[in-house]
């Protein structure tokens, strides 16, 4: 969903405030929110399909159709359920097999002990669970935090992929972080009770007014709240994960980057002009620039979310990637 909790309206907790509450919750009572939390969602929002294992770690999956293929990889707070609701039939569709993937970490997908915030991980264990399915030079599709991951792929093993789509993609070092709630929750001492508490303080609040902020100017797809699993990431586990997530991102990308400069694979990007989440003139424009094969396409009054507001957009560049 792409930083969908960092967007909240309406309820504005300072530090202080917020690390005094969860100290206040002690170790119990966030074991507690961290049980039902994952109790809750498994209930509501379940596995949509499958479970590959690499490196030791289930990773979930759902695929559809048969023909060239597409890796999709969803940004922070998010999980494959934001390219189920459409995206993938769409391609199946167009004769293309989607293959979308729970993060590492996020949604039901386990998480690598070591640096699993880091996107380089994150694309070798994906790499290697696409292998595992027969998955061959896909076109890698990054969404926000995801485009990060799409992007360590290309650089990594670029003889692996067909091409990258960065949609609204984090793909270069924006140097002011993240808030201070999201550092809190990713620290080793107070990690679990903040990412309990949130989970609690969160978790009250309206699903279509945690996902307003991220689509905005746009409208919120009818139906997509309750499909989507917004639960998914109030998990005490996955807010923490995506609490590292964003954390490190900033510095992840700082080292990641230079090495985009004469990358040969081809790379599309496809960005909201008004999107105020990530920002095209700090990540696509540049990105599209770099590269020795790349394509960029604005859209004018698109906010955060093109492959929802303007799924026709999306698809025509995973066409043009996949040689369709």
């Amino acid at each position: 969903m792409g930083g969908v909790i960092a967007r909240v309206r309406g309820r504005q907790v300072t530090r202080r405030g917020f690390l005094a509450g969860a100290a206040g919750l002690g170790a119990a009572m966030a074991a507690a929110a961290a049980t039902r939390a994952r109790a809750e969602p498994a209930a509501s929002h379940p596995p949509l399909g499958a479970f590959v294992t690499v490196e030791g770690l289930r990773i979930h999956y759902v695929s559809e159709g048969e023909g060239p293929p597409v890796v999709l990889l969803h940004g922070a707070s998010g999980n494959l359920r934001d390219f189920t609701f459409s995206l993938t039939g769409r391609l199946a569709a167009m004769g293309m097999r989607a293959v979308a993937f729970d993060r590492p970490g996020l949604g039901w997908s386990d998480r690598p002990a070591e640096r699993g915030w880091d996107p380089a991980v994150q694309a070798r264990v994906l790499r290697a669970a696409s292998a595992a399915l027969g998955v061959e030079g896909p076109v890698v599709v990054g969404h926000s935090w995801g485009g990060a991951a799409a992007m360590a792929w290309a650089v990594d093993a670029p003889e692996s992929l067909r091409g990258v789509l960065s949609v609204s993609g984090a793909t270069y070092p924006w140097g002011t972080g993240v808030g201070a709630l999201y550092q809190l929750a990713a620290t080793d001492a107070l990690g679990w009770a903040v990412s309990g508490a949130a989970r609690l303080w969160y978790g009250s609040g309206d699903p279509r007014e945690l996902l307003g902020g991220i689509f905005e100017p746009n409208a919120v797809p009818p139906g997509y709240a309750d499909y989507v699993g917004v639960p998914l990431a109030l998990r005490s586990d996955a807010f923490r994960n995506n609490a590292e997530d964003l954390t490190h991102l900033d510095a992840a990308l700082a080292a990641q980057a230079p090495r985009y400069r004469g990358l040969k694979v081809p790379v599309e990007a496809v960005h909201g002009l008004a999107d105020e989440t990530v920002w095209a003139s700090v990540h696509s424009e540049p990105l599209t620039s770099d590269v020795a094969h790349g394509r960029l396409t604005l859209l004018e009054g698109v906010g955060h979310m093109p492959h929802h507001v303007r799924e026709d957009a999306v698809t025509a560049a995973v066409a043009r990637l996949a040689g369709r």
